[in-house]
């Protein structure tokens, strides 16, 4: 058993596919180099604790509570389990913790006593760079590391994805999987009918700006808006969701070519266009994508939109600077990273 570890999980973009895999399509995803990083450590208290530093937001779990949840008379079948969750518990983060307790028979209170658990991230919340999906891959990290007394490998990757996609669900109703599947395995994933249909990496060095609105993302808005305009042009929007697959196609291509970047970047500025006919933009993430062309720089949402983020792929410092000053004086917050960073991992155990 360990005395500390120390867990870490990136967030993710959508490069292109938004709302098109809704439909059946291929959506292009991959991760960033913002990261939650869970650090758990043994001390001698006689309860276990959760601290989430970036919502300021602590739960405790004494041995009396453990016992209590344990004595839940229902199977260990996940789907299960989140069915009573949701009935009995209102907060979502305690239900993540719950779940875990439940999923393992074997769990014994002695694997957690005394625990203290520091999650921090590098990732805004509710901006659609995936916080969430972040700390639910980490925990299911975490609570593998307890049950099976081994560090994670490759191997075992699948087990934590498929758990973490549980605890998305307390998040988000009805997850796609997209998200914790990025924070799991990092990299470049291709996912289509609720599957990732390809993993990959690319020799390509990608710089990328993300620019947060810092308008809360409004996911199920948008794709309620998505659906009405569905239902009222259909022959429409099959066509430009077809056109969407085709895009993902090309991203997909020149990644794995290692095409130049001036031909990713058209692919940016067609994809922007597609996601303006779909109608999710709004007044602030159009002056977001218009100050990015006034300096040189395609742009485009990532995510559901209605608020949440957008992107700009970079390879030159060219009047970057003068870019995230402007964006800056419009009230936008811009920061830069790297396209596609390894998935959940270990960073240090002792």
């Amino acid at each position: 058993m360990f005395k500390e570890i120390k867990i870490s999980s990136p967030g993710k973009i959508i490069l292109c596919g938004e709302h098109a895999v809704v439909y059946g399509k291929k959506a292009l995803a991959c991760s960033v180099d913002l990261r939650t990083t869970l650090t758990a450590s043994h001390t001698s208290n006689n309860f276990f604790q959760l601290i989430l530093i970036n919502l300021n937001k602590t739960v405790e779990i004494k041995k009396e509570d453990f016992m209590s949840i344990r004595s839940s008379p229902i199977s260990s079948e996940p789907n299960a389990i989140i069915n009573h969750l949701e009935k009995v518990e209102n907060d979502k983060i305690v239900s993540s913790l719950k779940f875990f307790i439940l999923l393992d028979p074997d769990l014994e209170w002695s694997k957690i006593a005394g625990l203290q658990v520091l999650v921090s991230s590098e990732i805004p919340i509710a901006s659609g760079l995936g916080s969430s999906a972040s700390y639910s891959t980490c925990l299911s990290s975490l609570f593998f590391v307890l049950g099976s007394n081994r560090v994670f490998s490759e191997s075992d990757l699948e087990t934590i994805n498929r758990n973490a996609y549980y605890i998305e669900k307390f998040f988000h109703g009805n997850p796609s999987g997209l998200d914790n599947s990025v924070s799991t395995y990092g990299n470049f994933v291709v996912f289509e009918k609720g599957q990732i249909r390809e993993k990959f990496t690319s020799d390509q060095k990608l710089n990328v700006l993300i620019i947060n609105s810092q308008i809360p993302k409004q996911t199920l808005e948008q794709v309620k808006k998505v659906r009405s305009l569905y239902e009222k042009h259909t022959a429409v929007l099959d066509s430009l969701m077809n056109t969407v697959d085709i895009l993902v196609d090309k991203f997909v291509q020149s990644l794995k070519e290692k095409s130049s970047l001036d031909g990713i970047k058209d692919l940016v500025t067609i994809n922007q266009g597609l996601l303006y006919a779909l109608q999710i933009s709004n007044q602030s993430l159009n002056s977001i994508v218009n100050i990015c062309e006034k300096f040189g720089f395609g742009a485009k949402i990532t995510g559901a939109g209605g608020g949440g983020c957008c992107i700009t792929i970079f390879d030159h410092a060219n009047r970057l600077e003068e870019l995230k000053l402007c964006l800056t004086e419009n009230s936008f917050l811009p920061f830069e990273t790297r396209l596609g960073s390894k998935g959940v991992r270990i960073d240090e155990i002792n």
